[in-house]
């Protein structure tokens, strides 16, 4: 887990670089972990960096990041902000999508606390992190598994809400 400061220098450092060199690599991740989800409604990209999850799809999103230089490549509504003190009202999302950034929060657990909040209910909670991390437990505390997916070096769980 980094702290909110530490996240926010390393993915500013980063910014310019991002998308040559995670590009493919996340939109396999997409490609698998988003295969047969119908997505509609209101769609939070939790931890959104460059925007890529709003290219791959191809619409905007409500993106939220740490980082002020990665949104400043998206082109959905972004809102810089921490993923662990999300500032969206209760039951506000459809659908919350999370790669690879769960692991990189102050607090995974807040973090997982805050989806739960602002999505809606029976809500979808697609989310990826490091196979070197194990969150499960926390997850299914506040979440219903669904299934869960090979994603390369990731984990992939998608969860329904259980409101």
């Amino acid at each position: 887990m980094l702290n909110s400061k530490i996240a926010q220098k390393l993915y500013d450092k980063t910014a310019n670089i991002y998308n040559n060199r995670y590009r493919s690599v996340q939109f396999e991740k997409y490609r698998i972990a988003l295969d047969d989800i119908q997505l509609s409604g209101k769609i939070l990209d939790l931890g959104a960096g460059t925007g890529l999850l709003s290219n791959f799809l191809n619409k905007k999103l409500v993106s939220i990041d740490i980082s002020k230089k990665m949104l400043l490549k998206s082109n959905s509504k972004n809102i810089l902000g921490d993923i662990a003190k999300l500032p969206f009202k209760d039951n506000s999302f459809d659908t919350v999508l999370s790669f690879s950034a769960l692991m990189n929060s102050s607090s995974p657990q807040k973090t997982i606390s805050e989806v739960h909040r602002i999505l809606k209910p029976k809500g979808i909670f697609v989310v990826t992190y490091l196979k070197s991390f194990d969150f499960t437990k926390d997850l299914q505390h506040k979440f219903r598994i669904h299934k869960s997916i090979d994603c390369n070096e990731d984990i992939c769980f998608v969860l329904y809400s259980n409101k």
